[in-house]
C-alpha cells in the first residue's frame, strides 16, 4: 500500500513512496536553522509534530555527528517505509529533497562559481573527456554544473559525497526537457566500477532551479522513476 500521508497544512498530500518532494529556499542564518526547515518540512508531509521528527548524522569515516549523511527519525509508531532527506547548499540557496522511494541525494550549484574553477580536470571521466573531445569541443559551463550536481547527487545517495572520486562515476547527458521552465537535460549514471548499488537503479531528475543554478536530485530506486513534486517555504 502507497506511503500516502495525511493532509498536512500549506502542502497537498504526497505519496512520498512515490514521489520527491523538492523545497528550495534561502539559507538560514546557521545550519542549525537550514535543518530546521528540513525537519519542518518533514513533519508536515509525514502528518506529524516537528517535535517527533529527528534528524541526525554520522560520519562513516570518523564517527562524528556534525557531519555526514543525514538521517530521519520518526518518533512513535512506526508508520510506512523510511524517510531519506538529502540537503544542499550554494551561496544564499538551500535545497532539499523529502522521499520514501529509496535512498536520495540532492546538490544545487551555481553555474557562475563552477565556470571559475577548473572542474572539469577533477570532474570528467576518461570516457566523459572522450566524449567531448570526439565532439571537437569542452562542456559548457552549464553542461558541466549538470555533469557535476549529477554526480554529487549520486555520491550523496550513496552516503559517500566527495570522499568518492567523481571520475569514478561516467554519466551521460540527457535532451533538455523544457527551457522556458527552467529544467535542464538530466542524465543517466552509465558506470561506477565501485557502485555500492546496482546503477541501473538510480534515477536522476533534474530539478527546476532559479536562474543561473542547477539542481538534480538522484534517488536509488528498483522501481518506476519517482515523480518530483517542487513545494515552496
Amino acid at each position: 500500500m502507497p506511503d500516502a500521508p495525511p493532509p498536512a497544512t500549506g502542502l497537498p498530500a504526497v505519496d512520498l513512496g512515490s514521489t520527491v518532494v523538492v523545497m528550495i529556499a534561502d539559507r538560514a542564518a546557521t545550519t542549525a536553522g537550514d535543518h530546521s526547515l528540513l525537519v519542518g518540512l518533514v513533519a508536515r508531509l509525514t502528518g506529524v509534530a516537528d517535535a517527533s521528527v529527528a534528524l541526525t548524522q554520522l560520519c562513516p569515516r570518523c564517527g562524528a555527528t556534525d557531519h555526514g549523511a543525514l538521517r530521519i527519525t520518526l518518533a512513535g509508531p512506526a508508520v510506512g517505509s523510511p524517510v531519506h532527506v538529502s540537503l544542499a547548499r550554494a551561496g544564499g540557496l538551500l535545497a532539499v529533497a523529502v522521499t520514501r522511494a529509496g535512498p536520495v541525494g540532492i546538490d544545487l550549484e551555481a553555474v557562475a562559481d563552477l565556470a571559475r574553477n577548473p572542474v572539469a580536470d577533477v570532474m570528467l571521466s576518461a570516457a566523459e573527456a572522450a566524449g567531448w573531445a570526439a565532439l571537437g569541443r569542452p562542456p559548457t559551463p552549464v553542461e558541466l554544473a549538470v555533469l557535476w550536481t549529477a554526480k554529487e547527487a549520486v555520491l550523496k545517495a550513496a552516503g559517500l559525497g566527495l570522499r568518492v572520486d567523481p571520475r569514478d562515476l561516467t554519466m551521460v547527458l540527457e535532451p533538455a526537457a523544457d527551457s522556458e521552465a527552467g529544467i535542464l537535460g538530466g542524465g543517466r549514471l552509465a558506470a561506477w566500477p565501485r557502485s555500492p548499488f546496482d546503477v541501473r537503479t538510480v534515477r536522476l531528475l533534474p530539478v527546476s532551479a532559479p536562474p543561473g543554478t542547477v539542481a538534480t536530485v538522484a534517488v536509488v530506486s528498483s522501481g518506476p522513476a519517482p515523480a518530483l513534486h517542487r513545494v515552496e517555504r
